[in-house]
């Protein structure tokens, strides 16, 4: 096998186990979503592509029976379609045990 092709196909597996283990985190994160967690607004802060070309959106909400907001950046794909705009107020669900694990809901995720 020439070289390129070999790191080709190395490059792709990666690739692939990479997709893979973040489908299933995706996936275990919603399962939690369902049970448990509660939800609550949250006030989006920023929203930025990073440096892989993918867009993070920075929030900030408030849980409830707290006085003390949390802020938390969320990696939210590829595509800016259906991504919030700084100052819109939008949905999320959070862990009440730990409110620094939180989700924001978003249409078709």
């Amino acid at each position: 096998m020439e070289p390129n092709a070999l790191a080709f196909s190395v490059v792709v597996g990666l690739a692939l186990c990479v997709f893979v283990i973040l489908a299933r985190r995706s996936r275990r994160a919603r399962e939690r979503l369902s049970s448990q967690w509660l939800d609550a607004e949250a006030e989006v802060l920023d929203v930025w592509q990073d440096g892989m070309g993918s867009y993070c959106v920075r929030y900030r909400f408030t849980p409830h029976g707290s006085a003390h907001p949390v802020t938390r950046d969320q990696l939210a794909g590829c595509l800016r379609v259906g991504l919030p705009e700084a100052g819109e107020r939008v949905p999320v669900r959070y862990d009440p045990q730990a409110p620094e694990h939180a989700l924001l809901q978003r249409e078709g995720c």
